[in-house]
Order: C-alpha cells, then structure tokens, then sequence
C-alpha cells in the first residue's frame, strides 16, 4: 500500500490499516457507521435496465439467494425504477433498499403460490440488510466513486454480520467495473487498486461450486476489471477456501510460511511448485516467502518488516477524520408521489393488472371443528391426543377433527420419536385459504411441513435447555446457535435432497460448524455420500438421526 504509485481501496474487516495514518495523513479512513452509499442508485452513465441486473446479481450471491428469488428481486428493482421514472431521466432522487424493502413488504401475494416463497426470502435478506447496516443505505445519492477513485480509501467494515460485509465489497467491486466501462477506461495501464483481506469471505470456493447458482457474479467481475487498470490483491490464511478462479486469475502468487499442509498445497499447487521447492517453502520462517510472478520461476524473498508505531483508537480516528467525513456528499432520500400512491394500503398487486385467485371451495365448519382449528393455530406441535382433551369427550374431539380432515383443511402426519410416534395436523392449501378468509393469523417459525418444523423446535428445546439460545431461520439455517467462540448451523434432512449439501456449503463459507439432522439411516447414508462427492470437509460436518438429538451435548457441539 505505501509503494503504491496508484490509488488504492481497502476493504478491511479487523481495523487493521488505520494503522497507516502513522505514517501518512492523506488517508480517508471510512467505519462503516460513516458511509452514506445508495447501491440502488445507477453509476454515472449506467442505464438503470443494465444496473438492475448487477444489482440484482450481487445481492443475490452475497445473501446466497438462488435463481428463483433473482429473477423475483430483479422484477422487484424494475418496478421500483418505473415508480421513479429513472428509464424516462437518470436523476435524483433515487429509491434505496429501504423503498425497496417496502415495495416488496406491501405486495399482495396469494400464499398458495410459489412467488410468495420468492418474496418471503427475498423481503427477509433485505430487512435483515436494512435493520444491520444501519443509515448506510439510508440516503439517494452518498459516496462518489468518481472522486473517491482518486484517493486511498480504507472501508473499515468491523461490527456488521458477513453478509452485509460482502454486499458492501462485492457492490462497490461492481459499481467500479460499471462505471470503468461506461467511462470507456480500457487500455490506460494500472489505474487503481483492491486489496482484500479474509477474502474468502467474497471468493468462497463454497460458493463457487453451487450449481443452482450459477458463476457467482463478483468472479465474471474480478477477471474482467484489469482490462480497465484495477488491480486486485487479496490475502488469507486459509487459501484452500479461496475460488479455483481466484487462483487461476492472479498473476502474482505469494506463499508464505503456514502450518497447515490443506492450505500450503493449496497455493503450491496453484504455482505448480516442484517436490524440491515444495520441500524448501515447507521451512519457510517468519518474514520469508516464495514469490511467482505470471508463469515465471518461483523464487525466494524476503518480506520488509512494516511496523506499527501506535494504534489508532476510535477516538483519535475521528479527531483526524472529522473534516473528511464531514465533507462527504449526501441527499436525503425523497418518495415520489407515484410511489406513494403505489405503496399506500389497500392497493392491488398490479394496478393495470391485478392479480387473479381462483375461489376456494365452500368451506363450512361446525363449532367444534373451528373450535379444533383455532387449537392446531396456537399449539402447531402439540400431540393429537392432547388436543382431545379440549373437549367434553374423545369421541367429540375425533369427530370434530374427522370434519376438519374431510373438508381438506387439514392433513394428519406421523413422526417417529425413537420412543414412540405422535400425530400432528398439517393445513392444506384449502386450509389456509380458509383461514385468511376467516380472519385468522398463523404464525409460522420455522419452513417446511409440520414435521420439519417440529425437529426444529426440538433443537430449539435442546439448546435452551443447556442455556443457549437457538435461533429458526437466521442465516439461511434451520436452526442457528452462537456459542462462544463456535458458531453453528442444524440442519434437518428430511430426504437425500442436494439443497441440504448446498447449505451445508453456504454455513461452511461463513466457517460455522454444521450438524445435518437426518429422519432416518437411509437419509443420513446418502447425504454422507453426497458430502464425500462434493469433497466438503468432513471435520466441521456431523452427521446424526433425529433420534439421536437427546443424547447430545449442545455445550460440545463438535463431539456428539
């Protein structure tokens, strides 16, 4: 960074290079609690049609959202356009994620359809986007990139969750390719500079390897950017996680001293070391490396000693930083009139074409029957012998149940306990078309059927029990526990599916440690061989039944 003739970003997730001003006091240094950025906002000659994509893309890959929910927000971000009228004149103001959030918050969707999934996944990304980043996106136009490409910024993203994390990297990566290329910067030498440290966090090779996903976007970026004079390094310890194209596309590679033999073959491998140079690098020490450059010969160096004269706490950074940020652009966000009345409740889905739903059959049930239905509302997981004992007398209770099953509103399933097995009662469609027009509300925690959402609320019991908190669907997984310094992921296999091997990638990205909770030994056998085809690393992956979860110890994860 100091030799640097160029001007450089950093994107750094440990307050690591503030350190710099020690030595230098040109340095913008930007926590993210001091950025303004509208990703939604177009770069200087970008038509909104095009920015829609990107945008749409990355967001998509940071939060692991799959082509389905894509193609959903895409729809989204368009619609928001128009309510802006950016395709008539690419001016402020600018809708946000926050209009964005909202948009989709306030669409009417009928829950029998696929589209409602898409719209549940995608409104969940993004409130967790909105509520985590603060006012980041809280703004029309903020951060320049024009100006900002002149200097050397350090974007200081400590304190926010990794997803909001890699949004942030991966847009501003975008967002610089876009404008390079609508500016025309082809050809003009090195112009500017990436660096990236913990970059498998952006170039997770997890990631790259889900098929249902695609080529992730940031990698089509990162091998087309250097035509335009942007330059990358990226650093991390553990290179084996790093994509197979991020270690295809660097011209220059640098090996330095690891004790890890994974991650050591991983970058020898990558510069085609030889047995006898593998066996010198293996002895490598503190401040020593191995350096290639394009297909040259590896050759030995040594690394100059870059100390640091005094830590930079917050208070000091804001006193040297004040003036700076101060003098950052920002406008407020603006909500058209257009988009008021769009929003505003009671609207339909599509003013010019609103939505169509079929009429549910007549349903007409007797007291009793609503009576049992408003229990399976309250108590999703309670036992169906309980529930007779709502009333006067069993027969009266089955009865009451057998009208709810012949009028299709609800449909009996069995779990095997390993004890013993229980029946729940699962709604229809019909069901739950009845009880929207009733007036009735469900709430929901957890996907699924009932059963899947009945192991997830046995794990939930399981850790509350030992005194952890387990959380249903953060971060994508059924079931989510932050245990001191363990972060990890429960997963519920109901079948041998390959979305239960594409989640356990995604946790593994985010290096949690993963449980997969099979229903039964056939399940569990198959999914161990798809892991092994995979080539998932095993370690950090247990395998179990659901039968298995009361003799676990939640306080050691990693051993049941």
């Amino acid at each position: 960074m100091s030799q640097l003739p160029v001007p450089f970003w950093s994107f750094d997730r440990k307050q690591d290079y503030r350190h710099l001003l020690n030595q230098r006091n040109d340095l913008l240094v930007l926590p993210w609690t001091q950025l303004k950025f509208n990703p939604l906002k177009p770069p200087d000659g970008v038509p909104p049609r095009r920015w829609a994509q990107v945008f749409s893309e990355i967001f998509s890959h940071s939060t692991d959202l799959l082509s389905g929910s894509t193609n959903y927000l895409l729809k989204q971000v368009i619609q928001l356009y128009k309510l802006y009228d950016l395709f008539t004149e690419n001016s402020p103001p600018y809708p946000s994620t926050h209009e964005l959030e909202l948009l989709i918050e306030e669409e009417k969707l009928n829950y029998v359809r696929k589209q409602a999934n898409y719209r549940d996944t995608v409104l969940n990304r993004l409130e967790t986007l909105n509520l985590t980043a603060g006012t980041v996106f809280d703004c029309s136009t903020g951060f320049t990139i024009a100006e900002q490409l002149e200097q050397d910024v350090i974007f200081e993203l400590d304190g926010l969750n990794r997803d909001v994390q890699n949004f942030i990297t991966e847009i501003l990566f975008a967002y610089v390719y876009e404008y390079r290329l609508s500016e025309g910067h082809r050809s003009q030498g090195l112009n500017h500079v990436f660096f990236l440290d913990e970059a498998k966090q952006v170039f997770s090779v997890y990631k790259e390897r889900q098929d249902a996903a695609g080529i992730p976007e940031i990698d089509e970026i990162t091998a087309k950017m250097r035509e335009f004079g942007e330059g990358l390094v990226v650093g991390d310890q553990e290179a084996s996680k790093l994509t197979e194209s991020i270690k295809a596309n660097t011209y220059t590679k640098l090996l330095l001293s690891t004790g890890d033999r994974n991650q050591f073959n991983a970058v020898s491998n990558a510069m085609n070391l030889s047995e006898q140079q593998r066996n010198y690098a293996q002895q490598l020490g503190v401040g020593e490396a191995v350096l290639q450059s394009g297909n040259g010969t590896p050759v030995p160096v040594n690394l100059r000693n870059h100390p640091i004269q005094k830590d930079i706490t917050d208070q000091e950074l804001e006193h040297q930083m004040a003036e700076k940020w101060e003098q950052l652009p920002v406008e407020k966000r603006e909500r058209p009139i257009r988009f008021k009345e769009y929003v505003a409740p009671g609207r339909s889905n599509q003013p010019d074409e609103p939505e169509i739903v079929d009429d549910p059959q007549q349903v007409e049930l007797s007291n009793e029957a609503q009576r049992f239905l408003k229990d399976i509302v309250e108590n999703p997981f309670k036992p169906l012998t309980q529930r007779y004992e709502k009333f006067s007398s069993r027969y009266k209770g089955n009865k009451a149940k057998n009208e709810l099953l012949e009028n299709g509103v609800v449909i009996e399933r069995t779990v095997s306990t390993g004890d013993g097995r229980l029946k729940l009662l699962e709604f229809t469609d019909k069901g739950r078309t009845y009880l929207e027009d009733q007036d009735i509300e469900t709430h929901q925690e957890g996907r699924g059927g009932v059963v899947h959402q009945y192991w997830q609320q046995q794990v939930q019991e399981l850790f509350g029990e030992a005194g952890w908190t387990a959380q249903i669907e953060v971060f994508d997984a059924d079931a989510y526990v932050h245990m001191d310094e363990v972060e990890l992921a429960v997963e519920i296999a109901m079948g041998p599916n390959d979305r239960e091997i594409e989640h356990v990638e995604k946790h593994l990205s985010k290096d949690f440690e993963v449980w997969i909770v099979c229903r039964n030994p056939e399940v569990k056998t198959e999914l161990q061989s798809k892991l092994k085809d995979k080539a998932v690393d095993e370690d950090c992956v247990q395998m179990m039944l659901v039968h298995d979860l009361v003799n676990i110890d939640p306080d050691r994860p990693t051993e049941g």
